[in-house]
């Protein structure tokens, strides 16, 4: 159809990663077949069916609704079309996101035997970036210490920033990769990397620094910004270098940074260690 196909174009556009463009595509695409009618005469009632029905016959959850009706709402979002707009669902709790702490990180780190593998794990933990974004660096998006993201999540370009030494490391690995010069970051074949190949790198290392926890490109970005609040930076400045379009989603890192300030408590007060 070519409304999925003008969908999945308008999704790159604005930034979505693979996977999501490949989910929601599929996700609209069993819709629209299971309604039987052509997109423009779907009504309210027919989107409202549908979930009743997978929340039945599929016994979903509610974070897997949220993800079917996502999906539906953000396709008829960029057809302009207002149908899903009033459809909710109940409010959906919120995980707190997993984040390493100082030491893991540095474990981590010092893990890597491979420049280029370490340059991405330090990229991602040194400005908070998505995976997909890190995958859609090119050379010219680097200046000195600064790197420009294009077309964001949102279609929102922002500035983003690293240390000295990430920029050193960067230097080195762009002064001795083989490959296509237009992308940052290169696979074996001198191609653009893809984030299933950072995904098992992360994995790799991880494991091999024997952190237990489950650790994704994502983790680094929720590590960035819980460690940028723990060392009092300004929540605003945190959601425009995440490239977050609300204050609101931000503030989540808020609810970690002080899960973990109860916990040193917990830990370090003679009183809660009951030593008086």
């Amino acid at each position: 159809m070519k409304a999925i196909e003008e969908f999945v174009m308008d999704m790159s556009l604005m930034g979505y990663s693979e996977n999501t463009i490949k989910n929601y595509k599929n996700t609209v695409e069993n819709f629209l077949k299971h309604v039987s009618k052509p997109y423009t005469k779907v009504r309210e009632k027919d989107i409202k069916k549908y979930m009743f029905k997978l929340q039945k016959e599929k016994n979903l959850s509610l974070k897997s609704l949220y993800r079917y009706l996502s999906a539906i709402k953000c396709f008829y979002s960029t057809k302009k079309i207002k149908t899903a707009d009033n459809i909710k669902l109940p409010k959906l709790s919120k995980n707190l996101p997993v984040f390493l702490n100082y030491g893991e990180i540095r474990d981590l780190l010092n893990s890597v035997d491979n420049l280029r593998d370490k340059l991405i794990i330090q990229l991602l933990y040194a400005t908070g970036l998505r995976v997909s974004e890190l995958c859609n660096l090119n050379v010219d998006d680097i200046e000195e210490e600064k790197i420009f993201v294009h077309l964001g999540k949102g279609s929102k370009d922002r500035v983003v920033f690293m240390d000295e030494n990430t920029k050193k490391l960067l230097e080195e690995y762009i002064r001795n990769r083989k490959g296509e010069e237009k992308a940052l970051i290169l696979n074996k074949n001198g191609k653009r990397i893809s984030q299933r190949s950072i995904q098992n790198i992360i994995k790799k290392y991880a494991k091999k620094a024997k952190i237990n926890k489950k650790i994704t490109p994502h983790t680094l970005r929720h590590t960035f910004a819980t460690h940028m609040l723990q060392n009092d930076a300004d929540i605003v400045v945190i959601k425009d270098l995440l490239g977050h379009s609300n204050l609101s989603t931000t503030q989540i890192y808020t609810h970690v940074t002080n899960k973990y300030k109860e916990d040193v408590y917990r830990k370090s007060h003679p009183l809660s260690k009951k030593n008086l």
